[in-house]
């Protein structure tokens, strides 16, 4: 009689502890990466940045509204449904317009995992006068690989010119490396106008899209510099596919 009572209560307990763990177990998004500053950008262009979006819950993830903040961003995302373990990105993409200055946005990620909300921010700095920015200038400030005929255009070379009194170091900090390959200039002295060159992607040849990336000054700011890069196909070479 005793040894029933206890194998009872062990049954008892051991669905006692499956019950806690089921209700314990939940779906979780994990952001990586949360902010992102573009630093200087030129306005009436598109820049834009991914995030990562992690699924690192014990139940599957599913997104189930993203809310950009404001008509002028948008948030076009990857998939929606994450298992166990999985991840997608979400490209935030902010049309600078006639904004000036100092700009941040604040999107709105909504789960199953319920509140609070997951947000991301981005930051940039607006200038209607992309030459005179500090301590460096990129020129032309926005690329342009618009095709027209079916001359192929791939590559396009930009300066960047050190108007500072200080030797620079440069790094790539963000790019869009399924559409093209940014080649900077490891190094500028003071005065000095090096070059730099944009190779697009065989894959995206036939496509029209709008694009960025940003690099980073070793200036004691941190400065950093985001390049629209546009291309559009016209007559004949218009693609279905616009590349988001």
């Amino acid at each position: 009689m005793v040894i029933r009572k206890l194998k009872f209560l062990v049954i008892i307990c051991a669905m006692g502890v499956s019950l806690t763990a089921t209700l314990q177990a939940s779906p979780r998004l994990t952001l990586p990466e949360t902010v992102f500053n573009f630093g200087f950008a030129p306005q009436n262009s598109d820049i834009s940045h991914k995030f990562w979006l992690i699924s690192t819950g014990d139940l599957p993830l599913k997104i189930t509204n993203v809310i950009p903040g404001c008509s002028c961003t948008k948030a076009p995302l990857d998939k929606e449904d994450l298992g166990i373990g999985d991840s997608t990105q979400i490209e935030i993409i902010f049309s600078t317009k006639t904004s000036l200055d100092r700009v941040t946005k604040n999107p709105t990620i909504q789960t199953n995992e319920g509140p609070p909300d997951k947000r991301l921010q981005i930051i940039a700095t607006i200038v209607s006068h992309p030459d005179s920015t500090f301590p460096v200038v990129v020129q032309p400030y926005k690329l342009d690989l618009s095709q027209k005929t079916n001359k192929t255009i791939d590559r396009i070379e930009f300066g960047i010119r050190n108007v500072s009194e200080k030797e620079l170091q440069l790094e790539l900090v963000a790019g869009a490396s399924d559409f093209f390959v940014v080649e900077l200039p490891k190094l500028i002295k003071p005065g000095e106008l090096a070059k730099g060159r944009l190779v697009l992607n065989k894959t995206v040849l036939d496509k029209s899209f709008n694009k960025s990336f940003t690099f980073q000054v070793s200036d004691d700011a941190g400065s950093r510099f985001t390049v629209p890069v546009k291309r559009s196909l016209g007559g004949s070479l218009v693609s279905e596919t616009t590349g988001k």
